[in-house]
Parts: C-alpha cells; sequence; structure tokens
C-alpha cells in the first residue's frame, strides 16, 4: 500500500472553519472556539478516515513580506481584513496543532500554495502520494498522476480527470487559465472580460495563454482588442498564479511521519473547554489528564497577571478561630460557595470561601472526599455566621443570590449593603455575551480564572466538587471570591462614569433580596391537579391530530415537518414562504401566513400549542415541585434579558400561556396553603401609559385621565366614527397596533396577527400615525437617539447599545430601529414594576406585614395572605404599584382573589 503524505492548506482551512455554519462557541473566560472546534474535527476527521503516514500544515508567511507583492504592489489588496475573533482563532489552531505533534510550515515571502507546492514536487512518486488538503483553484497545477487534491468536509478528492471534468481544462492547462482569466478574489488582473469558462475554450484550442495573444486576430473584434490590451497583464498574472515549488524550507519527510497524537494537545482543549475534542482525544486513546493540575495552572496564571495571590485553607478549629478574630475588623468581604450542583434549593454546601483584600482568599471546606480534613457546619456558622449576618460588613458576590439562598438552608443569614459584579456587569452591558466571572475577570483584570472543568472533569467524567481534593479546590474557589472582589472595584468605577450608579444602587440591588425571599418562598404547585389536565390535553391533542389528517385527506405525521412540508406544498399545492436547509420551511411565522389559506396550518398551530403545554408546562412543572416543600421554587434572572425585565427558569413560569383557556387552567395548580387566598396584582397597559408619559400625545393622556377605554378612544379616532359605533371589530385592530407600535411593528407584523392583506395594515398603520403625530415623533426619537449616542435610555438610565442602527442591510436596520423603540418603553416599564417590589416588600418586612410576594410575571405581582388579611394587603399592594412612580397619567393596576392562581385572575 502506497504511503501518503497530507499537506493542510493552514489558512484556507482555517478560514473555511471560521464560515462553517454552527452555534458560537467560546471558552470559560470567553475566548472565541468555534472556529477551532470545526477545524479540530475536520483534523480528527482525516486522521480517522485516512490515517496519513505523514502529516503537515503550511500556513502563509506575513503579507506585508509576500514575493508576489514585490511584483504586483496590489496582489491581494482587496481582500477584507479578517474578523476581529479570526486571528485569535487561527494562532490557537496553529498552537494546537503544533501541540498535537504535527508540524506547522512556513516560509517568509511565500504563501501556504508555495510551500505545498515545493513538498509535491520534491516527494510525490509511485512511493508516496502527495495529498492536498484544499480545495484552492490556485492548487490545480499541481495535479498529476501522485497528486490529488481532498476535501476534508466533504470527503471528496479531485485527481487530474476530475478536473478536466468539472472544470473544463487539465491540471496542465490551470497556470494558462487563469493568466487569462485573472482572479478576482487576489486582484490577479488577467485579461478584462475574459472569465475562467471562455479562458478554458481558448486555452483548449490554442494550447497557451501566448498562444491565445498570438492568434488574437482571429477573434471577434472585440475579444481581439481585449487580448491586444491585456498582453501585459496575462504576463503578470503568470508571475502571480504560478506557484513557487523550490522554497527554501526545511521539509525533512522524517520530521513529517505522523505516529498519533502528541498529547501536549489535552491542557489546550482542557483550558478551551473543547469537551467534545476531549472525548475524541479519548477516542484515539491519547493518553493524559483528564483535568489540569489546579496548583500549576495558578502559578502559570500568576505569572500571567502579576498578581502576588495567597489563597488559604482553613481546615482546623485553630485556623477556623484565627479567620473569626481577623474578619471582625473588615468592613467589606467578598462571599462565594461550592456545591455540589446548580440549583440552589436543591443542592449541598461543600464550602465557603472569602475574600477581603486583593490578592488573598481563603476557603472553608464543609464535605470533601474520604479522608478530607473539613469543618463542622456548626462550628463554621460560630466562626463567620456574626460577619456574614452583619449589616455594618458590605458583602459583595458573583449571582450572590445563588449562595444567599444555599446558605440559608444551613442557617447563615447574609446581611448588609451588596454588590453583586455579575448585575453591575450587565447593568453597563446587557448586550454582552456572557457575565459568567471568567469572562469579566479575562476582560476587566486581564486574569485568566481556573475553568471549573479543571477540577471536576467534564462530559462522562465530570465529578462532584465534594469528591474532589480539598487542596485542589481551595484554590479554584479563594481564585473565584479573590477575583470578585477585584471585579467589584472596577465595575464600581465604571457604572460612577457611566451614570448608572442610581440604577444599581436604588433599583437593581434593592431588588435582590426580594428576589431571594421569593425563590426562598416558592409557590404551592398540586401534582394532582397538573395530572388531570395531561390526561385531558392529551385526549384534545389526539382528537386534534386526526382532524388534521382527515383535512389534509392523506395520513402522514403531524409532528414530522418533512412529512407536513409534503403535506402543505405538494399535495395542497400552498405557496414555500422560506426554505432551511432540510427543504421548505413550517415553522410557526410560515404556518401563521399560511393559515388564511387553508385549515391545516391554522390547526398545526393549535396542535403545536397543545403539545408544548403537555412536554413543557405540564411534565416539567411536576418535576419541579420540591419534594420537601411540596412548592416550585423558580429561579428569578436579573440579568435574563437586555431591556430590564426579570426572567425566570427552572422553571420558566414567563412563559406559560394566559391567552387559551388551556394555559389559563394551569394556573389553576398553584394554590394557597390551606386557610390563605392568593392575590393578583397587574398593571393595567402599564407600557401604553409608560408611552404616553413619553411621547406627551394629549389625546393618549386626556383617555388615561378620564378613565376612558385606550382601546376603543383609538379606535374612534383612526375609523373617524363615534365612541359609541365603535364595533369590537376595531377596536380588536386597535389593541393590537396599540401594542405593536410599542414593539415597532410593521405593516407586514400586523398583516400576520391580524390575518388581513398587508396593504390594509398599512393603510391601517398610516392612519394610527396621522391621528396620533406626537407617538411617530416619539419613535423617531428613539431611533434618532441610538444614532446620535450608540444608545437608548429608560427613564430611570438604564442604557441599551443598539447595534446595526446605521447598518447598510436594510433588515438589520429596521430591527434595530425596532429594539430602540421597545427599549425605551418596556425598560422604563421594567423599572417601574421593579421599583414597587422593592417598596412592597420594605414594608412587608418593615411593618410585619402577613403577605407573602411570590412571583413576577411580566406586569403582574402574586402574593399570598392569610384570607382575613387581604382588604388591608390590597390596599397597601396597589397603593405601592400605582405610586411606585409619578408619570403624566394615573397608572391603574387590577386586582383579583382566590383560592389558586387562575380565579385570582
Amino acid at each position: 500500500m502506497t504511503d501518503t503524505l497530507y499537506i493542510i492548506d493552514g489558512h484556507s482551512q482555517i478560514y473555511r472553519a471560521y464560515y462553517a455554519p454552527g452555534p458560537t462557541l467560546t471558552s470559560p473566560t470567553g475566548e472565541p472556539t468555534g472556529a477551532v472546534h470545526v477545524f479540530c474535527q475536520m483534523l480528527f476527521k482525516i486522521i480517522a478516515d485516512r490515517k496519513p503516514t505523514y502529516l503537515a500544515m503550511a500556513v502563509d508567511g506575513p503579507a506585508e513580506r509576500l514575493l508576489r507583492r514585490g511584483v504586483y504592489a496590489d496582489y491581494k489588496i482587496t481582500r477584507k481584513p479578517a474578523p476581529e475573533d479570526f486571528r485569535p482563532q487561527a494562532q490557537r489552531i496553529i498552537e494546537i496543532v503544533r501541540a498535537m505533534g504535527i508540524p506547522v510550515l512556513e516560509a517568509v515571502g511565500h504563501e501556504a500554495d508555495d510551500i505545498m507546492a515545493t513538498a509535491a514536487t520534491r516527494y510525490a512518486g509511485d512511493d508516496l502520494q502527495v495529498v492536498l488538503v484544499s480545495r484552492d483553484k490556485d492548487l490545480d497545477q499541481l495535479v498529476g498522476p501522485n497528486v490529488i487534491l481532498y476535501e476534508p468536509m466533504k470527503g471528496e478528492t479531485l485527481d487530474a480527470p476530475a478536473i478536466l471534468a468539472t472544470k473544463g481544462y487539465p491540471p496542465d492547462k490551470a497556470v494558462e487559465v487563469q493568466a487569462l482569466a485573472g482572479d478576482v478574489s487576489d486582484n490577479i488582473p488577467g485579461v478584462p472580460g475574459i472569465g475562467l469558462k471562455t479562458a478554458a475554450k481558448l486555452i483548449a484550442q490554442y494550447g497557451s495563454a501566448d498562444e491565445v495573444l498570438n492568434h488574437a486576430d482571429e477573434q471577434t473584434p472585440a475579444l481581439r482588442q481585449r487580448l491586444i490590451d491585456g498582453r501585459a497583464a496575462v504576463a503578470l498574472s503568470r508571475q502571480l498564479v504560478e506557484l513557487h515549488r523550490n522554497v527554501p524550507l526545511d521539509l525533512d519527510l522524517a520530521k513529517m511521519k505522523f505516529t498519533g497524537i502528541d498529547a501536549a494537545v489535552r491542557p489546550i482543549f482542557l483550558e478551551l473547554g473543547l469537551n467534545r475534542l476531549i472525548d475524541r482525544l479519548n477516542e484515539f486513546k491519547v493518553e493524559g489528564p483528564q483535568r489540569l493540575d489546579v496548583q500549576e495552572v495558578a502559578a502559570r496564571h500568576d505569572q500571567t497577571t502579576a498578581a502576588n495571590f495567597t489563597y488559604e485553607c482553613i481546615d482546623t478549629p485553630e485556623k477556623l478561630s484565627a479567620l473569626a478574630a481577623e474578619l471582625a475588623a473588615v468592613s467589606r468581604l467578598a462571599v462565594d460557595t461550592e456545591t455540589t450542583g446548580l440549583v440552589p434549593t436543591r443542592s449541598d454546601l461543600v464550602g465557603i470561601s472569602l475574600a477581603w483584600k486583593s490578592g488573598h482568599g481563603v476557603y472553608l471546606p464543609i464535605k470533601g472526599p474520604l479522608g478530607g480534613r473539613t469543618l463542622e457546619i456548626d462550628a463554621v456558622r460560630a466562626a463567620i455566621g456574626p460577619v456574614l449576618g452583619d449589616a455594618k460588613v458590605d458583602k459583595v458576590g458573583q449571582n450572590i443570590k445563588f449562595d444567599m439562598l444555599v446558605l440559608d438552608r444551613y442557617g447563615f443569614q447574609i446581611a448588609g449593603r451588596i454588590f453583586d459584579t455579575m448585575v453591575a456587569a450587565w447593568v453597563l452591558n446587557p448586550t454582552a455575551d456572557t457575565f459568567k466571572l471568567d469572562a469579566l475577570a479575562a476582560e476587566m483584570l486581564n486574569h485568566r480564572c481556573i475553568p471549573i472543568e479543571e477540577v471536576i472533569g467534564r462530559g462522562r467524567l465530570q465529578t462532584t466538587m465534594d469528591a474532589m481534593p480539598i487542596d485542589m479546590v481551595t484554590i479554584y474557589a479563594a481564585e473565584d471570591a479573590d477575583v470578585t472582589l477585584r471585579l467589584a472595584d472596577v465595575l464600581a468605577e465604571r457604572l460612577k462614569k457611566s451614570g448608572m450608579e442610581e440604577l444599581f444602587y436604588d433599583i437593581e440591588m434593592p431588588l435582590l433580596p426580594v428576589l431571594f425571599e421569593m425563590e426562598r418562598t416558592g409557590i404551592r404547585v398540586e401534582p394532582g391537579v397538573l395530572k388531570q389536565m395531561e390526561m385531558r390535553l392529551s385526549k384534545e391533542a389526539d382528537a386534534l391530530r386526526e382532524q388534521i389528517i382527515a383535512k389534509a385527506g392523506i395520513p402522514f405525521n403531524p409532528d414530522s415537518p418533512k412529512q407536513l412540508a409534503d403535506v402543505l406544498f405538494d399535495r395542497l399545492k400552498m405557496p414555500i414562504l422560506r426554505k432551511v436547509k432540510t427543504g421548505p420551511s413550517t415553522d410557526s411565522a410560515v404556518l401563521e401566513e399560511l393559515a388564511v389559506l387553508h385549515e391545516v396550518p391554522a390547526l398545526i398551530l393549535e396542535y403545536r400549542r397543545l403539545t408544548k403545554l403537555l412536554s413543557t408546562y405540564l411534565t416539567a412543572l411536576a418535576e419541579c415541585i420540591h419534594p420537601a416543600s411540596g412548592r416550585v421554587h423558580t429561579s428569578f434572572s436579573q440579568t435574563g434579558t437586555v431591556t430590564g425585565r426579570l426572567s425566570s427558569r427552572d422553571p420558566n413560569l414567563q412563559n406559560i400561556p394566559i391567552r387559551s383557556e388551556q394555559g389559563r387552567q394551569i394556573r389553576g395548580a398553584f394554590m394557597a396553603d390551606e386557610g390563605n387566598v392568593l392575590l393578583s396584582a397587574d398593571y393595567s397597559q402599564v407600557e401604553l401609559r409608560v408611552l404616553a408619559h413619553l411621547c406627551e400625545d394629549p389625546t393618549m393622556i386626556a383617555a388615561f385621565n378620564a378613565g376612558a377605554d385606550i382601546h376603543t378612544i383609538v379606535a374612534a379616532e383612526v375609523f373617524a366614527v363615534p365612541l359609541e359605533q365603535v364595533t369590537p371589530q376595531q377596536r380588536s385592530r386597535a389593541k393590537t397596533v396599540n401594542f405593536g407600535i410599542i414593539y415597532g411593528q410593521t405593516a407586514f407584523g400586523l398583516a400576520v396577527t391580524l390575518r388581513i392583506p398587508r396593504d390594509e395594515a398599512g393603510d391601517f398603520i398610516k392612519r394610527y400615525r396621522s391621528r396620533f403625530p406626537r407617538i411617530d415623533q416619539f419613535l423617531a426619537a428613539c431611533v434618532q437617539a441610538a444614532k446620535d449616542n450608540g444608545y437608548v435610555e429608560t427613564i430611570f438610565g438604564r442604557r441599551r447599545a443598539i447595534l446595526d442602527i446605521d447598518s447598510r442591510n436594510p433588515q438589520r436596520r429596521a430591527l434595530a430601529e425596532r429594539l430602540a423603540i421597545n427599549s425605551v418603553v418596556q425598560g422604563s416599564a421594567a423599572d417601574l414594576i421593579k421599583r414597587a417590589m422593592v417598596n412592597i416588600h420594605a414594608r412587608i418586612r418593615n411593618e410585619n406585614r402577613p403577605s407573602k410576594m411570590l412571583l413576577q410575571i411580566h406586569d403582574e405581582l402574586l402574593f399570598e395572605m392569610p384570607a382575613e388579611a387581604v382588604e388591608s394587603e390590597k390596599l397597601m399592594i396597589v397603593r405601592e404599584m400605582e405610586g411606585a412612580v409619578a408619570l403624566r397619567v394615573p397608572v391603574r393596576v387590577d386586582v383579583g382573589v382566590g383560592r389558586n392562581w387562575m380565579e385570582a385572575k
């Protein structure tokens, strides 16, 4: 069997990996890794499938020193600069290839193609086949009896017959063809007006570019003139496209012998958090640690950041006593916990880390592996409980609400002014990709934290923190507390400079203990009610499924997008609105448009809604009921949206449908305890009231001040009819536009929502804007502010950066304009309800009131209280919600009371 030498066209394959479709990936420190992942998977494929005897990668020399630039200064000058996140990934890939034990070949003045040409010329023969891993047409000229091209993404090869069949010219004529045609991508001139097809035809007839020029008189007048004028360009182009086959470079074949992947690459994959690539190394039997030595990593990071830090394990009564004495004098303390999981109400406390001065941190182990020295929880509570609960000591944490919930279960209370670094980073830049500690440390401190995977492993080999050696955990945990403390200083200064201190300190931080109390309390959910609903909705879904099949007139699976596409577009002949990789799209947006044409798309939408209720809500809710409390303890996130609204997860209660009867019935499973009731307090049209305040439209302000129905008022204005003659349909359309205008709704969006023709929707929006010009002026002002400043602001000074506001792409620009409008209105409404929550919580706590705030869902707050306390609590809640912010129009709250949430609504 002939040996093979595989040479990878480095930068060409890296670019292909960079632009390959797929999710955006980053390392634990925020370093981009998408291209790294794709490239390495490609490399693994070559190694596994092709089993090369020899393997190397060729890369370009520095662009500014290329010899071809000396021949033609404008060579490749038209190429766009690489994206910002391309270069670091390219450098990482080269580092990884070298670490694998694969030579990286580079020569000053030359490109990767020249190196590959030199290697192919030197080594290709009957006893060694050279395989060039590329589809670059510049390499066609190298293909011959023992040289082929290989495309790893598709697994395709190109030999000489294949090039002739696909391109119309043999490899030995490739230079001649390109000399005539040039290359737009490399700014190689060629003869203007001659493309590859024409060039291939001419070369086939005359044999060379020079002979084509010599026979210019035989061509049409236009082509003859082009050839005459382009003679110099042909000579130049040949110089540029012909590859150098004798590059002065050490190409020792023995050094390219591939004997397997070197284990030196494993630490890089670990550092970048490339779990799947770690799994591939295991498949290749590459030996090495499943995690890095944490102490070595810490030492490396110490050198990187030039920080003199000391991380200490407090694991004896004597050390604990000394710590307690030292903490008695601190005024600020960073707190972090290590746990066995990510759900605070279900995870065990493994240890506590503290930091109160930069470069220093301590770790108090409470659980550890067999033989590890740990502390008794009671002793820890006695030693550090007083300082944690001291209101005079400021507390710092990264997502500190999690730590508060865990510590609360073990008898610790956190008091004092709180500074949450995650929330601070979000306030400063809510559009950032991540607010993880590792990423913030890398960006703001130039510090690379130890990734958690280096401590507990990853994938199938991952374990829990309490199973790891305590000395390893100490460095990781103490570093987290220390870095959090240092980040707080940087973030506090940035908040001050940005003018968002008031928003952070007066709204977001006071809200944090409110959310802590809500999560700790939870809400009772009856599993029996959920089960009954599941059985009923399953029958409804089955019946709807049969109805869909009957209307389609052919048996098929409505859950299969492919089969549904066949029914809609082949059998029912409906128009294809959008295509995806697998064929015509059948997503919800498409079905909404098609629903006006046929009953099947509308039924499919209803069927999907039912099946989503079953899988996403009923099943998930039942699994989230805590076995001890019988309640669901959802997690509220302050950093989950860019507008300032709260989000929830585990489970997500924000998305429980309220417009459908089945969705409302789910709320019937949320119950009050015996003797208590639930009280729902829901802001009425709060975003429209905020809009009226901001735009100062007199008609809207007058309507709200008079307590009139705003949708009827708008309908009367737009349709030019008396109030009493407004029809339900007219009011409904006005309502849709009223709320849609906040989100920058277009005529197309309105047409889909109302299922009316687009021109009719457009006319409605025009009439709306003509009757309410102040609204239109306000919307334009939001867009202009985004253009002038790069961001928009809410009433309370919350900022959101608006990207693409000046984009040349009309779709991106339109989306940015809609976001600018939505962010101001929705963000201001979000701030309003947050302030109300803070004020209500303060009154409940300070006045020892019997209410408990349980949930915040959109514009609604849900409380639990004794039945006999409803009237007094209702008065307090409504007063605080309506008076949270003074607007130009009155703020109104609708209140409902019941034994369960559905009754309360």
